[in-house]
């Protein structure tokens, strides 16, 4: 596997003092009816059941996602890179004859130096009834529940500063949208596309778990 290819080297903090009027987008809901926009380049696998299409790139929606099961590891002393995260996913899903679909999802944690640092990469299962619930060496195979989530298209490399520059996005609109909706998870980097298309044309989509704000009582 050309996984080196995948994923770039971390890189440093990006600044996230991002201007107000590139944050006034509509909010969308989009769900697994809705069409994939044409100027989005095609995921590289199967989306799994029931997912959304991809978003628009630099466009900030809302989507709905369905429950799901997916295959994790997470980052530890054997596992330091995207290469160790990916290896044992990849051999999992080999030995146990499930289809790749896309997107691949990564977390970030920060590091000391405020640098993010790949945290745990996940394949989703084609569907939530496939395969079985298990621990298989370090992966983890477990079911995730419906999500809502706020979510931007982007377009390159799956880099960590990218990562930042666009979660920045989605957390000041978190905060002008507060009286809404409210964080329900960490953010989270869907990689669409394989090591074989070039960085450049790569599609990914940056996302954060929201819920909407309770009224008060």
């Amino acid at each position: 596997m050309l996984l080196t290819t995948l994923l770039a080297a971390i890189a440093g903090c990006s600044s996230q003092n991002h201007p107000n009027a590139a944050l006034q987008a509509p909010v969308v809901y989009q769900t697994a009816s809705t069409p994939s926009p044409s100027w989005v380049f095609g995921p590289s696998a199967p989306l799994p059941a029931g997912f959304p299409r991809p978003g628009p790139v630099g466009e900030i929606i809302i989507k709905q996602y369905p429950a799901s099961r997916i295959a994790l590891v997470d980052r530890d002393q054997r596992h330091q890179d995207s290469g160790g995260l990916f290896m044992p996913l990849f051999r999992h899903i080999e030995k146990n004859h499930i289809a790749m679909s896309s997107p691949v999802v990564m977390t970030y944690q920060d590091s000391a130096q405020d640098r993010a640092v790949m945290a745990s990469m996940a394949f989703v299962y084609p569907s939530e009834a496939t395969g079985q619930l298990q621990t298989d060496g370090s992966v983890k195979v477990e079911n995730v529940p419906p999500m809502m989530v706020v979510s931007i298209g982007v377009r390159g490399g799956y880099t960590a500063s990218r990562f930042l520059k666009a979660s920045g996005k989605l957390y000041l609109w978190l905060a002008e949208h507060k009286t809404q909706f409210i964080a329900a998870g960490q953010a989270r980097y869907l990689a669409y596309n394989s090591p074989f298309v070039p960085p450049p044309f790569q599609y990914g989509e940056v996302q954060i778990p929201i819920e909407p704000v309770k009224p008060a009582q």
